[in-house]
């Protein structure tokens, strides 16, 4: 009986491990492709919004889209196999390169009149970043898939199967 305690404490924690640090990022992805396209995330938003803000939003969102890519390959590459491992390692340098090269997607200009800094978006430059990390989001749970931490790796659970192996210690 022992035995089977250890595991169900061990799945216990794995399964808490892959919500908290693997699937809630995966979530966490469309919100910040919304906010990046957008700069908010549902249509009410729309008017609360200054258009700086707006801008302001977008850019943070991407910034955040980046560090979140980079969570869940970072935390979920130790449970991969390696052929996985290798596709999550090839991910990264995408997100990295976007990260080189995000500077030049919003250029900050000082308004001198209004002694204000405004930020602008570089549009094209925009789009190519985003669509690399779409690219990416998508290609995403497929390895993590492949490692049972979206779905179980198991065919069709048996409950009375279980239970009956708990009762007769099988």
């Amino acid at each position: 009986m022992p035995d089977i305690e250890g595991k169900s404490e061990t799945w216990n924690v794995a399964g808490g491990y892959t919500q908290l640090k693997i699937l809630k990022q995966l979530a966490e992805m469309d919100t910040y492709v919304r906010i990046a396209i957008y700069g908010y995330e549902n249509i009410q938003e729309k008017f609360y919004y200054t258009p700086q803000q707006i801008v302001e939003n977008r850019r943070e969102s991407m910034r955040r889209l980046i560090d979140v890519i980079r969570e869940i390959i970072e935390n979920a590459n130790f449970a991969c196999k390696k052929e996985d491992r290798d596709k999550l390692d090839k991910m990264e340098q995408s997100v990295n390169y976007v990260d080189k090269y995000s500077d030049a997607i919003f250029i900050v200009k000082n308004d001198q009149v209004r002694r204000t800094q405004v930020i602008e978006i570089n549009e094209n430059h925009f789009w190519v970043c985003l669509n690399i990390l779409r690219k990416v989001k998508k290609a995403i749970p497929r390895p993590l898939n492949n490692n049972g931490l979206i779905f179980p790796q198991t065919s069709e659970i048996d409950l009375s199967k279980i239970k009956d192996q708990l009762i007769h210690g099988g």
